[in-house]
């Protein structure tokens, strides 16, 4: 079955379809940082670069399903949560636009779980109105990444419609890993040696790794770091590794943080440099 990807990033939910058998024909991004990644990992499929906003719908390949994760930051708890009060938010808009002209058999959007805060309620129940509107019977739910056998907490909320005229309705699949999760001993409990620092603060090491991207950061952590505890045992499952380095969770042996107050956590005498030359190597 063809599919048609937005907001596709570096791939990794078309790599995800692919994976389950489905052809992807055609994507969107326009994050021109993203672009070669993307094209990297995806050779056979079609990159439009421009924004959603510029693209009709009868530019849109004909497909059996059209799929996305519109931006997150509007909706993100690290974010300013403006929702549909932000440009980003409002871009669900346009994946709807196309949803609607298109009429594809299904379609699947993704975005983080902060969508459920209460601020949110009613752009959330609108969002889901006009999917229905669309023409689609909705399966909407939240879904925790640790649950399906991967080795980190990862809540994202997920749209998916099949269009009425089919007679079907989506039921998310019941967790593998309800009983049992992978914790980062069993993921990364082998990586106890080898690590290098990042060179350049951020930037890689490249084929000097004897792991690949076995490495940690060696620049500053976020204004907003100390205001979470991220650090995990190594009998737990991961906090979310997010795309930025500087809210990367610390290694597993570090210290637990000690909260002082709300919104104020202290972490005395150690940071990642000095965890990780302690413990990695």
């Amino acid at each position: 079955m063809k599919v048609v990807s937005f907001f596709a990033g570096a791939g990794g939910l078309d790599i995800g379809f692919e994976k389950a058998g489905f052809d992807v024909v055609w994507a969107n991004e326009y994050d021109r940082e993203i672009w070669e990644t993307y094209e990297n990992y995806h050779i056979n499929t079609t990159l439009d670069r421009r924004s959603i906003v510029d693209i009709s719908s009868d530019e849109v390949p004909d497909c059996d399903g059209i799929i996305g994760g519109p931006p997150c930051q509007s909706w993100s708890e690290a974010g300013a949560l403006r929702g549909m009060g932000d440009k980003r938010g409002q871009l669900f808009f346009e994946f709807m636009r196309i949803l609607a002209d298109k009429q594809p058999k299904f379609f699947l959007a993704e975005n983080v779980s902060g969508m459920l805060l209460p601020q949110h309620k009613t752009a959330l129940e609108n969002i889901k109105s006009m999917f229905k509107e669309c023409g689609y019977e909705l399966g909407f739910g939240l879904v925790n990444a640790s649950d399906y056998g991967v080795p980190q907490d990862r809540k994202r909320v997920f749209f998916v419609g099949y269009r009425k005229d089919l007679g079907i309705k989506f039921d998310f699949p019941k967790p593998t890993t309800d009983k049992k999760k992978i914790t980062l001993k069993e993921a990364i409990g082998f990586l106890k040696k080898g690590a290098l620092p990042a060179k350049d603060v951020y930037f890689t090491n490249g084929s000097k790794c004897e792991v690949a991207n076995h490495e940690y950061l060696t620049g500053g952590f976020s204004p907003m770091y100390m205001s979470s505890n991220r650090v995990r045992s190594w009998d737990e499952v991961s906090f979310t590794i997010q795309a930025g380095g500087r809210h990367a969770p610390l290694y597993p042996q570090a210290p637990k943080m000690i909260l002082v107050a709300e919104n104020k956590t202290y972490y005395c005498k150690w940071n990642q440099l000095n965890i990780a030359e302690k413990h990695l190597n």
